[in-house]
């Protein structure tokens, strides 16, 4: 196997030599990672090579994730667990509010900001409470998509200046919800998704003795960028068009309503990843605005709806293969522009409409929802053992000559042995066609097992060769530039993907993945990263290296008896409420950790939430744990009858069923 030295992965965009051990560094960690690209001022590299958290940001306080990870560990909390940094939701909050209330003064700007969160985005209770803490001072709101959402809210969201927006399709409950929540004094507003809303919200709105404050939906012809592109447009599932737009202001006219007309909104999708979009869109929405004004409805929220965008790879705007994109071209899970370019390009946009159409200027409403929580939560998990296709010990087996070994192991054996720069491709084809022969010979019982995994462990030895021959090399043969990323290590990691990261398997979301520690040394493995469960779906194979993308990820060797932990950065978007429970691996044990320059370790964990145990799981699936252990134990019982196991033994495999019932989802001890 080859050195350290040369085995150091290289993006497949690098055409230089592998970096020597000598010249690691924790800035050459922290860049090879992309953390400050990402990080977006929330994350660095440490002295000591540990990744650490600034939660208000850069400069500031700091907290080293490696001490969170040895409390988690001294509470026997196991892993995979999520952590929330709540100081950094804050900062999120603070931060978009500030931006706004920037911009607006910069431009002279006649309206107010007034942002909500839309709770879709993460409905956990913590979540919510800590953004409408964070956001008081702004009057900052919830949107609500649903009935259940919409309870919450009114629950929470009891600030009078403060707006509920309500979104999504309704029904007659949703309606009187709503309109409850404006008989307790809120500004509760009904987003007209579809025509036929309209006149029933009228309707319950007299019968039930208020007034609704309404918002009108526009489908704009402006579409999105990205995975989400498609929730936008002229065939958008929500929205009113052009002609329903004016069918509507006549019902609000004929019916002496059209001063309950509030907000107009519209919405051109999650994650937008180029600026241009959010331009054109705005102009398309502030027209819309002023021919509404001048038709006589006293829109004063203009909403622009949700969509800015978090640069999850770190490359602003790149392709994700570490270049310039051409332009408008970028893939969904970054950005090509800041936050402070998106809010001026937002309030000028909208005020030179504004000021050509002679209508007043209106407050600005937004609804992001990634933008606010995905920094504030990672999930930690611990990588528990590695396949490595083709190991030392086999290719080193495979290694010594048998004088006696048969043709197809010699001829094996002479191609590995003749392997030149020269001839790579060649020996490669060779390779492959003797590969397939050795099989053919083995399916017709001319080939023994332990030949057969002979010809195997030399082919695997032949490829590691290769990937050490074509390193650093500018033209490598086709057939072999991928060899590297096929022969990677398989790391195991205790965690599912499909309840921590869905979004990474359902739409190819990449999360910036990271080792917690070690950094100080250098990478030497190239790794896939597989998850707990027995589909053959959990592997992450798409990795952020650099400004790039790459199939597999720079890891460490693992060393016996010590642990390794990863993190999965940027979750705290979708990922918490998507999650499913393939597997039955359920949710995970989660902490909320807050800065505390006067704690010895920087950091205070103020609460403790278990993730899911077994019995909880099994009760979602209809199993009764009860049940489980009785019909175990009548098992148990009549083996003890049969004389098959002792009394005794029979009692603690019953207690060692229920303690494990009782138990954590993920794999423990490992």
């Amino acid at each position: 196997m080859a050195t350290p030295e040369t085995r150091f992965p290289q993006h497949p965009s690098d055409a230089t030599a592998a970096t020597p051990a000598s010249d690691w560094s924790v800035e050459k960690a922290a860049q090879h990672y992309n953390v400050p690209g990402w990080g977006a001022g929330y994350f660095s590299v440490s002295d000591k090579g540990h990744l650490v958290v600034h939660p208000h940001g850069q400069p500031g306080p700091t907290i080293d994730i490696m001490d969170v990870v040895e409390d988690i560990r001294e509470r026997n909390l196991g892993f995979p667990c999520v952590v929330r940094f709540q100081d950094v939701l804050r900062a999120r909050v603070k931060a978009i509010n500030e931006a706004f209330g920037k911009g607006l003064v910069e431009q002279g700007y006649g309206g107010k900001y007034f942002g909500v969160y839309p709770v879709k985005v993460n409905q956990m209770r913590e979540v919510v409470e800590e953004i409408l803490d964070a956001g008081a001072p702004y009057h900052y709101g919830l949107e609500a998509g649903s009935k259940g959402e919409l309870l919450i809210v009114l629950g929470h969201n009891t600030d009078p200046e403060a707006l509920t927006v309500c979104n999504g399709y309704k029904d007659e409950e949703f309606l009187r919800l709503a309109l409850l929540g404006r008989k307790l004094g809120r500004k509760v507003i009904v987003v007209i998704e579809k025509l036929s809303e309209l006149p029933h919200l009228l309707r319950l709105g007299d019968e039930m003795g208020v007034e609704p404050l309404i918002g009108l939906r526009s489908k704009l012809t402006t579409r999105g960028t990205g995975k989400w592109e498609g929730s936008s447009g002229d065939f958008a599932k929500f929205g009113l068009t052009v002609p329903e737009l004016i069918h509507a202001v006549r019902i609000l006219k004929e019916q002496k309503k059209e001063h309950c007309a509030r907000l107009l909104h519209f919405h051109v999708g999650s994650q937008l990843t180029d600026i241009r979009v959010v331009k054109d869109a705005i102009n398309e929405g502030a027209r819309v605005y002023a021919k509404l004004r001048k038709m006589g409805l006293p829109i004063e929220y203009f909403d622009v709806g949700g969509g800015l965008g978090v640069d999850y790879v770190g490359s602003h705007g790149g392709n994700g293969n570490g270049n310039n994109a051409a332009p408008g071209v970028t893939i969904a899970s970054t950005v090509n522009y800041t936050l402070e370019e998106y809010v001026g390009d937002v309030v000028y946009n909208l005020q030179r409409v504004c000021q050509n159409e002679q209508v007043p200027e209106p407050h600005i409403v937004s609804e992001s929802g990634r933008a606010v929580t995905a920094h504030h939560s990672c999930v930690v998990m611990n990588v528990f053992g590695h396949i490595e296709i083709g190991s030392q010990e086999q290719i080193t087996a495979a290694s010594v000559a048998d004088p006696n070994e048969s043709k197809v192991v010699r001829e094996m054996r002479e191609i590995v042995t003749g392997l030149t720069p020269r001839n790579k491709a060649e020996a490669y084809h060779d390779a492959v066609a003797k590969k397939e022969e050795a099989l053919q010979m083995f399916k017709l019982g001319l080939l023994g097992l332990e030949e057969r995994a002979m010809v195997e462990s030399l082919f695997w030895k032949l490829c590691r060769d290769l990937v050490a021959l074509n390193r650093g090399k500018k033209r490598l043969p086709r057939d072999t530039r991928d060899l590297g990323d096929k022969i990677a290590d398989q790391y195991m990691a205790n965690f599912s993907l499909f309840q921590s990261a869905p979004d990474h398997w359902a739409f190819d979301q990449l999360f910036p993945i990271v080792p917690l520690h070690r950094m100080d040394e250098p990478p030497t493995r190239d790794c896939t990263i597989v998850d707990i469960t027995c589909d053959s779906d959990g592997k992450i194979d798409r990795f952020i290296e650099g400004e790039g993308v790459d199939e597999t990820l720079s890891l460490h060797a693992l060393e016996p008896g010590q642990p390794y932990y990863l993190g999965l950065m940027l979750t705290g978007a979708y990922q918490d409420v998507m999650g499913d429970m393939h597997n039955l691996f359920g949710r995970v044990n989660e902490i909320h950790v807050f800065v505390d320059d006067e704690d010895p370790e920087d950091f205070y964990i103020e609460e403790v939430i278990p993730g899911d145990r077994i019995e909880q799981v099994l009760s979602r699936m209809q199993y009764g744990p009860g049940d489980l252990a009785r019909r175990v134990k009548n098992a148990l019982d009549q083996k003890v009858k049969d004389g098959a196991i002792r009394p005794k033994e029979g009692v603690q495999l019953a207690d060692f069923f229920e303690q494990v019932m009782r138990g954590y989802t993920y794999l423990a001890g490992v």
